[in-house]
């Protein structure tokens, strides 16, 4: 397996996978539906050709594994961390596909967003996990990186703090794939 630059021939894999995998990003407290989220995604998948060519801004990297497509990783440059001023890079997305989750493929992706952020001058590279996608944070966290701030979060309304509003379970996608891999698992010798 390998990390290799993006080309604009993986586009279509990357937007693809990202549908496929952008409802695991949505916290548990928001009650927004998975459709509109794709939906969304999908706008924003329009700028993936602009991404590939700003260079300058971001670098897309991708897993392969012989000629199979099996992950990629958007890393955004010119992040500012908000207390200090440094500049840092960012890790935007980060995708595995599903027979190829727990085969080590984020931490080659990470490995070398890693080090092609040290060859751009960076110091630290930063991403952000939604806080409810524990498997994503225990991941990251045994990739090397470190816990630097929670982000809060509150629902408003006319009397003011109110409890956010929550997700089905049906809608709560690194829960379910948490519980698929289990139930596989379990029935796998």
């Amino acid at each position: 397996m390998k990390v290799r630059r993006a080309t604009k021939d993986d586009l279509p894999f990357i937007k693809e996978l990202t549908l496929a995998t952008v409802d695991q990003g949505i916290s548990v407290y928001r009650d927004i539906p998975n459709e509109t989220v794709r939906e969304l995604a999908s706008q924003a998948l329009e700028n993936f050709d602009i991404m590939l060519r700003k260079k300058r801004d971001f670098a897309i990297l991708l897993a392969v594994d012989g000629e199979r497509r099996v992950g990629y990783l958007v890393l955004e440059f010119r992040d500012v961390e908000e207390t200090t001023g440094e500049e840092q890079s960012l890790v935007y997305n980060l995708a595995v596909i599903p027979d190829y989750l727990g085969k080590r493929v984020d931490r080659l992706l990470v490995a070398e967003a890693a080090r092609v952020s040290h060859r751009r001058g960076y110091r630290f590279m930063t991403a952000r996990i939604t806080a409810s996608n524990e498997r994503a944070l225990l991941a990251a966290l045994r990739q090397g990186f470190e816990i630097e701030r929670y982000q809060i979060t509150m629902a408003c309304g006319a009397e003011g703090p109110q409890p956010l509003p929550g997700r089905t379970p049906e809608q709560r996608a690194h829960d379910l794939s948490r519980l698929y891999r289990q139930r596989k698992k379990r029935k796998d010798p």
